[in-house]
């Protein structure tokens, strides 16, 4: 609002639009992006909100004596998501202090967001200023950088990640060409065997970041935590397992049970005992329990470890009896509504198929 507008004083009810001019007033805010009451006097570097196309908008602010603040949501392609520029949906959680404030469509959130809309129980809100409750969804608009702040935002939800939703949604960026020259070299490296995968992988990783493809805190944040500290307990599980002589004793029982000589029932019993025990705890975890008990008891059969470790990697893949066999299979079980005891009606069929196909096609490619 310039010093000079004629609506300087007026109240967001008394602000008269000519008849042949087609837009729609939605709220006052200061520049600052808080909403302001209907009946607070308009006053200098305020911002009247009102919805359009360009022309009618360019019109108001030649007549008005105002200045546009606020580019355009959309470029000129109509396109709400380019490299800078993004959408995301958050959820306002119940007890964020942002229930009980007014919000509305084309409020600024910060200085680099814009609300595009307001769900409430799948609903539109229409474009008018309401009180949010909790439950309620925004559709938001800005940069992407932006956007990546809400993630650490605890007022807010995400309904998807911002690396998701640009992966999906967003063409190639300026850097991926270094992303897949990286790619490239890496998967080159690991063939030819210059140096360790441990190696070859880190030195992928610090050249996304020094070539500036991701950033520090994207890094960061793409790591999965919780399976660096489950893999990093339990590779000294397994290995105590096989110093210590236990993997040997079960391998031995293993043994006795299936008797000596027969690599089938080996393979099978394997499986029995990979896919029973990765139903209750984390398929990785599985894996890395009982390999040294299949290596073990290979050894004492005989019996070539290749087919072994092939139908121990399937076995540990077998695991869609439970939800909490897998990530994959608990992130899914909110979302579609399902019980604890739905997964073993689909899961037991393809638990049956796996086998049997493992049996099947293991032996052949990799012989005994």
């Amino acid at each position: 609002m310039r010093r000079e507008s004629p609506l300087i004083g007026l109240t967001l009810g008394e602000v008269g639009l000519r008849p042949d001019v087609d837009l729609t007033l939605i709220a006052l805010q200061r520049h600052e992006g808080q909403p302001l009451p209907s009946a607070h006097p308009i006053q200098r570097d305020d911002v009247l909100v009102v919805t359009g196309s360009g022309d009618q908008v360019s019109r108001l602010v030649v007549d008005q004596g105002l200045a546009v603040t606020m580019k355009p949501i959309t470029t000129a392609s109509g396109e709400l998501m380019t490299r800078e520029m993004g959408v995301t949906e958050v959820v306002v959680p119940p007890r964020s202090p942002l229930v009980g404030e007014r919000f509305f469509p084309g409020q600024l959130r910060g200085q680099e967001l814009v609300v595009l809309g307001i769900r409430r129980m799948g609903k539109d809100l229409g474009a008018k200023p309401v009180e949010l409750l909790g439950g309620d969804s925004l559709l938001l608009h800005g940069t992407w950088s932006a956007i990546d702040t809400l993630v650490d935002d605890r007022d807010v939800l995400l309904v998807d990640t911002p690396d998701l939703v640009r992966r999906q949604a967003v063409p190639l960026g300026r850097r991926s060409g270094v992303a897949i020259a990286v790619l490239v070299a890496m998967v080159v490296l690991l063939a030819v065997g210059v140096a360790t995968p441990a190696i070859v992988g880190l030195g992928a990783a610090t050249a996304m970041v020094l070539f500036r493809v991701v950033s520090v805190t994207q890094a960061y944040r793409a790591v999965s935590w919780q399976t660096v500290v489950l893999i990093g307990g339990l590779i000294p599980l397994s290995t105590a397992i096989k110093t210590s002589g236990a993997a040997d004793l079960i391998a031995g029982g293993l043994i006795d049970m299936v008797a000596s000589g027969r690599p089938y029932l080996l393979l099978l019993a394997l499986f029995v005992l990979t896919a029973v025990i990765g139903q209750v705890i984390s398929n990785t975890a599985t894996v890395l329990i009982v390999l040294p008990i299949a290596v073990a008891a290979a050894a004492e059969t005989g019996v070539s470890p290749k087919p072994v470790l092939m139908l121990i990697a399937v076995a540990g893949a077998a695991a869609l009896l439970t939800p909490i066999s897998t990530p994959g299979n608990m992130m899914v079980l909110g979302p579609a509504g399902y019980r604890f005891g739905d997964y073993w009606k689909l899961g037991l069929p393809l638990l049956l198929t796996w086998l049997a196909v493992a049996l099947a096609v293991i032996p052949v490619v990799w012989r005994f």
